[in-house]
């Protein structure tokens, strides 16, 4: 019984570390790109850094990734256009829109 539970413990700490693995190397190289800059960890301009790194970066991140009502307006507009196939549950990154019951995604048309 001790075997079982510190083998939940151990994997529920491997599990932890995982989750914060990628924030935080996102995190050091940021901070290595700022001080690659030659701007002074824990000064102002080192923080104003940090920041203009991560404003970008989240601009990139949105413009890579629309919204969900982006992505739900741009397959309603694209209805009737045979260039795009029609959204179903087989697109990765679709989604269903239960008040119409209909699915809709970045690359598709919902009808």
């Amino acid at each position: 019984m001790h075997k079982n539970l510190f083998a939940l413990g151990v994997s529920m700490l491997v599990l932890a570390g995982c989750g914060s693995a990628p924030s935080q190397s996102r995190t050091e190289a940021d901070q290595g790109r700022c001080a690659g800059y030659g701007y002074q960890p824990g000064s102002d301009s080192f923080a104003k850094c940090m920041m203009t790194v991560d404003v970008a970066r989240e601009k990139r991140d949105a413009r890579d990734h629309p919204s969900d009502a982006r992505m739900k307006s741009l397959s309603i507009e694209r209805n009737g256009d045979t260039r795009f196939p029609i959204c179903s549950a087989a697109g990765m990154d679709n989604n269903l829109d239960t008040v119409n019951n209909a699915w809709y995604g970045p690359n598709c048309r919902q009808r």
